[in-house]
């Protein structure tokens, strides 16, 4: 059963839906929070494999895409950190959910706000993460690869902060044109200089370790062109013993959407917080 939800972060209004096992349950089920990318897409499909597993879905908008409230194009890790953490509250006062098995999963930039969410929030109980970024400095760093362009890029970005304009999408994470068609409909396109700095901020593979012994799962693409699975690797590498890193041989990076993706998922899940 899916319904359409709303809740609130930081008095910014938050819209998802709800999805939850058909034919209703026996008790408090585990929760789960859902949380996509920097393009903004939803992965129905996984919530209601997961649904159909025996968990209550959360997926939701992140302020200021689809249907969310907030300022479109002004992404912000820390303020989307505090949208999964508010996203867990409200999964904590469903009568449906067990408050102490809640857990967050993630993709792309999606799957980095999930790891540092999990990192300083006890409440999650388990993190996975679909092609993560490992340190947004270094992506950007890789994008602009030499000082000078580097340097470029900053006082751009400096000079649209101070003219309150905004970057385009592919400046900041560039995403090849095969793959641009898995952009949702009406995703943001434009975005401001706080992004950028934002980005540069983002850093999961200096937090990770903070999740332990909590249980980790990064699920990452061979061939992804868009986030490189090195990134995989190294955040694999700081994640400690309960850390576990999942390479599929294909799917670029929007993996979320491929059904053998969605079922090591949910058999990983399976194993971490079982369904009651």
């Amino acid at each position: 059963m899916e319904i359409a939800v709303k809740f609130d972060s930081d008095g910014i209004s938050l819209a998802g839906n709800f999805t939850t096992p058909d034919g209703g349950q026996r008790g408090r089920i585990p929760g789960l929070v859902v949380a996509h990318g920097f393009a903004g897409a939803r992965y129905p499909a996984l919530a209601a494999h997961l649904a159909g597993l025996g968990y209550g879905v959360l997926s939701f908008d992140f302020r200021g895409y689809g249907q969310s409230a907030g300022d479109r194009g002004n992404v912000v890790p820390r303020d989307q950190i505090s949208d999964i953490r508010h996203a867990v509250g409200w999964l904590e006062n469903r009568p449906e959910i067990d408050p102490e098995q809640i857990a967050v999963i993630g993709s792309s930039l999606g799957g980095s706000i999930a790891i540092m969410a999990a990192a300083i929030d006890p409440r999650i109980k388990a993190c996975v993460a679909g092609c993560p970024l490992a340190h947004g400095d270094a992506a950007l760093r890789k994008l602009y690869d030499t000082e000078a362009k580097f340097g470029s890029f900053m006082k751009k970005v400096e000079e649209t902060k101070h003219k309150n304009a905004r970057i385009a999408r592919f400046e900041i994470v560039f995403i090849p044109e095969k793959l641009r068609t898995f952009l949702p409909p009406g995703t943001p396109m434009e975005f401001t200089a706080d992004t950028v700095y934002g980005f540069l901020a983002l850093n999961p593979l200096v937090i990770i370790k903070d999740i332990e012994p909590r249980p980790v799962y990064i699920i990452h693409a061979a061939d992804d062109h868009v986030v490189p699975v090195e990134d995989a690797h190294e955040l694999k590498a700081r994640g400690g013993p309960h850390c576990d890193l999942e390479v599929v041989p294909t799917g670029d990076h929007f993996i979320f959407g491929a059904k053998p993706v969605i079922e090591l998922i949910g058999g990983w899940l399976v194993k971490k917080i079982p369904p009651t």
